[in-house]
């Protein structure tokens, strides 16, 4: 950087002309620099936000940056183990928003404070099962704030397999009568989790060696039905659209994208359970900016508004119960959500593997594959 602009950039860091934003843009595009900042500007740098690529959108927080004068600063992580390994690495972000099946590990490693819900306007109108989710309290204290969700379930083609309508069980993906024309996920959650629902294990995250055998014969045995392992939405939407699959495990994104195409498809939920995901928002120990505006950040996502725009833009479900209410009838049904609270009364939320459990399953899962 020229020394010229150096000195411009120095004077509007100083005068509070230039974006938390634009000043890790600035120094991207020179590399490492080092660069004394003015006291003055340091203080009006805005909350920082670690979240997943999209929840930067300025409609999840509506009124925020017109309120506080301005945007907060994002930085994206691709997965939940990469934005848990950065933190507990040292880096301090206002905000984290990671999985609820990982809040636990956040909370046990101390990178979490305690959230006020009484601070929150919106907390009252968040659907109580979501509410509700053990992980996201620790005794009295509430650690993390539900802000999306959406579920895996088996998507199939209503025109193929019209007996789907009334007989919803993940025992579909194991039906002989379907062999070759069935898909499952390419991930060792998705097919561990589907076998153990269907044998009645409780608690497949903590499974022992007899349960996990149960459970390798099965996926055994659903391997030699299988069309394939997909491991992009493409790829199975597009075999749900020729008919050369009939039934699979997919999300609610891939529902409605079907949908759109005018295909006939329906969005299972199973009698052993729907499984769920949650993103939730939580306040990072010793994370730098006001407090004040971080609460009104984690409320502004709460907003029927925020919750509008995730479900018409996304897909996923909204935490605001009444988002629901001011969204297209037509458009919850593509997604399956005509009925949230019903919905999220039959799910299973992903849970917290025990660590050698886990690496037991992945293990079992890529000597399957390898037989496929």
């Amino acid at each position: 950087m020229a020394a010229m602009e150096l000195n411009r950039f120095r004077d509007a860091l100083a005068a509070g002309t230039l974006s938390r934003r634009d000043f890790h843009a600035v120094l991207a595009s020179v590399g490492t620099v080092t660069l004394t900042i003015p006291a003055a500007a340091a203080q009006t740098f805005p909350i920082e936000v670690f979240t997943w690529p999209g929840y930067d959108a300025v409609a999840l927080r509506p009124d925020f940056d017109e309120s506080h004068g301005a945007e907060p600063s994002f930085l994206l992580y691709a997965d939940n183990d990469e934005a848990y390994y950065k933190v507990a690495a040292g880096f301090r972000p206002t905000l984290v928003q990671p999985t609820n099946h990982m809040l636990g590990r956040w909370r046990d490693a101390g990178l979490l404070k305690p959230i006020d819900t009484s601070r929150l306007a919106n907390h009252a109108d968040i659907l109580p099962a979501l509410r509700d989710i053990p992980a996201l309290q620790d005794g009295d204290e509430t650690f993390g704030v539900p802000f999306a969700w959406g579920n895996s379930s088996i998507i199939y083609r209503k025109d193929l397999l019209p007996e789907g309508d009334n007989d919803q069980s993940w025992n579909v993906l194991w039906d002989a009568d379907l062999a070759g024309r069935i898909a499952q996920r390419d991930s060792m959650d998705a097919v561990v989790l589907n076998a153990a629902m269907v044998l009645g294990i409780d608690d497949p995250y903590t499974m022992g060696e007899a349960d996990l055998e149960r459970v390798r014969e099965k996926l055994m045995e659903q391997r030699e039905l299988l069309a394939f392992y997909w491991t992009g939405r493409s790829e199975l939407e597009q075999a749900l659209v020729t008919g050369e699959v009939i039934a699979a495990y997919g999300w609610n994104a891939s529902l409605a994208s079907l949908k759109r195409r005018d295909i006939d498809v329906g969005f299972m939920v199973p009698r052993e359970g729907v499984l769920t995901w949650v993103d939730c928002t939580c306040l990072v120990a010793d994370g730098p900016g006001d407090e004040e505006e971080a609460y009104d950040y984690i409320d502004a996502g709460l907003s029927a508004e925020a919750g509008a725009y995730l479900i018409n833009t996304f897909g996923y479900g909204a935490a605001n119960a009444g988002a629901f209410e001011t969204v297209a009838p037509a458009r919850l049904a593509d997604l399956g959500m005509e009925d949230p609270q019903g919905l999220l009364a039959a799910s299973r939320f992903f849970g917290v593997w025990d660590p050698r459990t886990r690496e037991t399953a992945v293990r079992m899962f890529e000597e399957i594959k390898a037989g496929f």
